[in-house]
């Protein structure tokens, strides 16, 4: 396990939490990444402490980068697994 994963696990917690407790969720399926976007200010402290750590191990600026890229970019598809988690 890396250091920054518990950050990581606490913000895509937060974010999966906050989407799959919006009513539009089930009601429009495709909206998915506007969800996502919504749910942000809501999990700002747990994003924010995730930007910080990745920052503190890898280098000022790479919290930031790692968030627009790499982790946006799978965030869906761990918000779905999420969904089928909770519906078990």
């Amino acid at each position: 396990m890396t250091a920054t994963e518990p950050a990581i696990r606490s913000a895509t917690d937060c974010i999966a939490h906050a989407v799959l407790n919006d009513p539009r969720y089930r009601a429009e399926p495709g909206s998915l990444g506007d969800l996502i976007v919504a749910s942000v200010p809501t999990c700002l402290t747990p994003v924010r402490a995730m930007i910080d750590t990745y920052d503190r191990y890898y280098g000022e600026g790479t919290g930031e980068a790692f968030f627009m890229g790499p982790y946006l970019d799978v965030l869906p598809k761990a918000v779905i697994e999420s969904a089928a988690k909770e519906s078990k």
